[in-house]
């Protein structure tokens, strides 16, 4: 029987958001997914660098060490599509807009102000004067406008020119020296909120027009707070402040960040345990490990508002789930209330659409149209697909086992367990790295069937629908990649919808359509929502925030899920 539970931090955080979501481009109101780019030129650091390991412990520049279980999938703003990537270049860099610190408010950003046509279709930009990447370089629009073309144009694994550009931005220019303009190809009244994301952050000009550069040799030069000054992938990272920064963001309270980056979940939680890490940020995620550090005297475990979409990817054109009758088995086989007592002992809140609880339109599509978990109607449809007890549906699923905090090996052997409970299928897990796996899940030739978590590019319910049709799909494959074609006729009335709910300005509206396309989404099975789960930051008593921003307790990571590191300081 499903239980029902209301998701209160995230209904406080963002249930403002509503009246916002209509075509007001003045309104305010992204965090990143946890889907992301992976391959392409091989990891490259500075020249005779070792290692540089720091203790929390030493005598030298005013450090904070941070550790995480994430790791680098790509530092190309281009290309790159994953949470941590997305908090390096955004600490790195700065878009046109951005959000002030632990909120969903929009504040400027390169831009000082920007202004929108009558009809909603061109959005005028105007850059500040003292703008200047790392190295002293100053940028201006026509830089500008050339990282826009990589984004636009670039082939990368990531996908997020298909996901946060091409489906909004019909063309492009430089008025002058500091004004940008940019003309979408419908009235989306949200696009301030998408334009605050890494994609529209600009690499230095030395990033070439006609190739991606997703590991590039240190220093990393943005035009943010920081600069990555050298890195090792799967070691640590190393940010020290841009000494030409000029925007709104205050100065740094420490000298340099130090990122640590560790194999599992048990391991950081020992380091942090021990003094060898100041603060551990993604991810933690089992009840056990987080009562543990509960319990130690001068460590807080402070719980982010908001939190992430876990849903498993279902490619529409890889068999054997480009069969529609299996993937409603699939659908209605998920106990999500098992899942979330015996993997996450309660914590995690069943989740039965995309669209999560206290955004716009929001319901429960997935429980209308199949009441899960119901064996009897999965096993009509299996039957239907031509599958039986002696002729099982052979299932393979794809997960990274340390992308998320520990607790997805668990995860994927419980849903296992439920759909070979059908008595008609069998499943094989297959694990992978989480850099060689995103790449492979977004590249739809690969896996069926996969787990990622998602995380808002931008709060509107636009954003937890749109990057799973649009371009791929982000390995849906409802549409083709290049040209953003549906597949089929299930796969068009999703996307009419889309862009129907999209540019609806009349919010009563607006709410009906994203019922009718959450409706057909779940009928469709384009992906299968499971659960919404909070994220917490672990960190030393010595370590504080800047009281004057929004959320003190999560170190002002807030909603956006970025900690901002020029709000950190130690008194260690």
């Amino acid at each position: 029987m499903k239980r029902t539970t209301k998701w209160l931090v995230l209904l406080v955080v963002l249930s403002v958001l509503a009246a916002a979501c209509g075509g007001d481009s003045s309104t305010t109101t992204a965090a990143a997914v946890d889907t992301t780019d992976t391959t392409a030129a091989a990891p490259t650091t500075t020249a005779g660098s070792t290692d540089t390991t720091v203790p929390a412990t030493t005598d030298g520049p005013k450090t904070i060490i941070i550790g995480t279980t994430d790791s680098i999938a790509g530092l190309d703003s281009a290309d790159a599509y994953a949470i941590h990537d997305w908090e390096l270049l955004r600490n790195i860099g700065e878009a046109l807009l951005s959000f002030a610190p632990g909120t969903t408010d929009i504040v400027p950003g390169l831009a000082s102000d920007y202004s929108v046509s009558d009809d909603g279709l061109v959005y005028t930009f105007n850059l500040r004067d003292d703008i200047m990447f790392g190295d002293g370089t100053p940028l201006d629009a026509n830089m500008y406008v050339d990282h826009l073309t990589r984004m636009l144009t670039l082939d990368g694994s990531g996908g997020v020119g298909g996901a946060l550009g091409t489906p909004f931005i019909d063309s492009y220019r430089a008025v002058d020296d500091r004004t940008v303009e940019i003309t979408l190809k419908d009235a989306f009244g949200y696009f301030p909120q998408v334009v605050t994301g890494a994609p529209y952050m600009p690499m230095h000009p030395d990033f070439p027009i006609d190739a991606l550069i997703e590991f590039p040799d240190a220093p990393v030069y943005g035009v943010g707070v920081w600069m990555i000054t050298e890195y090792v992938p799967g070691e640590q990272t190393v940010l020290e402040p841009n000494p030409y920064y000029s925007g709104s963001a205050p100065a740094p309270k420490v000298d340099r960040i130090i990122i640590r980056y560790f194999n599992d979940a048990p391991t950081m939680a020992k380091a942090i345990e021990a003094g060898e890490i100041d603060i551990a940020w993604r991810t933690i995620g089992q009840p056990d490990l987080l009562a543990e550090l509960e319990g130690v005297d001068g460590l807080t475990v402070g719980t982010v508002p908001g939190g992430g979409v876990r849903f498993m990817v279902i490619n529409h054109q890889l068999a054997p789930t480009d069969n529609a009758d299996v993937r409603k088995a699939l659908a209605a086989l998920v106990d999500r209330d098992e899942i979330s007592d015996r993997v996450y002992a309660g914590t995690a809140e069943p989740l039965y659409s995309m669209i999560p609880v206290g955004f716009l339109g929001a319901d429960e599509a997935f429980d209308d149209v199949y009441g899960a978990p119901d064996i009897p109607a999965a096993q009509a449809y299996l039957t239907a697909a031509g599958y039986s007890e002696t002729n099982k549906l052979e299932l393979q699923i794809a997960y990274p086992p340390e992308h998320y905090g520990g607790t997805a090996a668990d995860l994927i052997q419980l849903l296992s367990e439920q759909y070979e409970a059908s008595g008609m299928i069998n499943v094989e897990i297959i694990s992978q790295e989480w850099s060689t796996y995103i790449g492979a899940v977004i590249g739809g030739q690969d896996y069926a069937v996969s787990l990622l978590g998602w995380f808002f590019d931008y709060p509107d319910p636009d954003n937890y629908l749109a990057p799973f049709m649009n371009n791929g799909g982000l390995g849906t494959m409802i549409t083709d990649p290049d040209t953003n074609e549906p597949i089929d006729a299930d796969a068009q009335a999703l996307m009419d919808l889309l862009v129907q709910a999209g540019t609806e300005t009349d919010v009563d509206a607006r709410v009906a359509l994203y019922a009718d396309l959450q409706q057909k989404y779940a009928e469709n099975v384009t992906t299968l929502p499971l659960f919404f789960l909070p994220e917490h930051v672990v960190y030393w008593d010595y370590i504080s925030a800047d009281d004057a921003a929004a959320t003190i307790e999560s170190l002002n990571i807030g909603p956006t899920f970025d900690l901002h590191y020029e709000l950190l300081d130690t008194s260690k």
